[in-house]
């Protein structure tokens, strides 16, 4: 399952078709017999905020979870603002999972079950807190920080933007996150030269502090959601498919190890 970014304001998932099918096929060439690509198409702000996206995020995993019909074959990923909808996705799962109750504007609708953590999730360039210090101004990147502030006003609105879970980073509830966690952990990509790089650092080190496992592919003078840009700029099949071949070779180590283990 995919949630693309935008600032939760532009884009499409037809936007990343090619990103898409090259992931698919990158996935048969590694010997996965029947893989599926599951993209969300959720709605743009200002035509409607926050919890909308989230709502829409929850019922395309459960929908994808009907046809996997079992969590520990499904892996979540998203990048920039898609990121920040997986996290929030997450919270909600780990709160449901905690008490089944109504947490952060969202609920467990009544006879509805419960739905399992994904296998492993994947943050590209994630925008883990709205609104937060950590977003440096970057001479290199091609997003900046003031626009991004504006988008996420314009998505969670002042009573939501410092408020988990449409800030998912303004979580400081460590049983939530503990209740939160993918079964095999999480991969992180993400330049240092971006604007969301202090971010992205702050939420792999205090995972880390929680005992949880994280990976991590840091690019050095990499800009915004490189395994996406790449695809696009890049003047060779080799630099254009780099980022897309971490992220699948990440994705089947956890996956050739339950396969030796009897459990794929």
């Amino acid at each position: 399952m995919s949630d693309a970014g935008g600032g939760f304001a532009m884009g499409s998932s037809y936007f990343y078709l090619e990103f898409l099918m090259a992931l698919h096929h990158l996935l048969l060439e590694v010997e996965y017999t029947n893989p599926a690509v599951f993209a969300l198409e959720y709605t743009l702000a200002p035509d409607d905020i926050y919890p909308r996206q989230v709502n829409q995020t929850v019922q395309g995993y459960r929908q994808v979870l009907e046809v996997a019909e079992d969590a520990s074959r499904v892996c979540v990923g998203g990048d920039s603002a898609g990121a920040t909808l997986v996290l929030s996705l997450l919270l909600e799962l780990g709160a449901q999972s905690r008490q089944g109750k109504k947490r952060g504007g969202l609920a467990v609708p009544q006879g509805l079950p419960q739905l399992a953590l994904p296998r492993k999730v994947v943050l590209i360039s994630p925008w883990v807190t709205l609104l937060s210090l950590r977003h440096h101004e970057s001479h290199v990147d091609f997003l900046d920080r003031s626009t991004l502030w504006r988008y996420a006003h314009t998505y969670a609105g002042d009573a939501m933007i410092h408020q988990a879970p449409a800030s998912p980073g303004s979580c400081t509830d460590d049983i939530l996150w503990q209740a939160s966690q993918p079964k095999e952990g999480w991969l992180v990509a993400f330049g240092d030269q971006e604007v969301f790089a202090g971010d992205a650092l702050d939420f792999i080190r205090h995972q880390r502090k929680l005992g949880h496992e994280v990976r991590v592919h840091k690019v050095a003078g990499g800009v915004h959601a490189w395994p996406v840009a790449s695809l696009f700029l890049s003047s060779t099949v080799e630099k254009r498919l780099l980022g897309l071949r971490t992220i699948v070779d990440e994705v089947r180590k956890g996956s050739a190890t339950r396969a030796e283990n009897g459990k794929a």
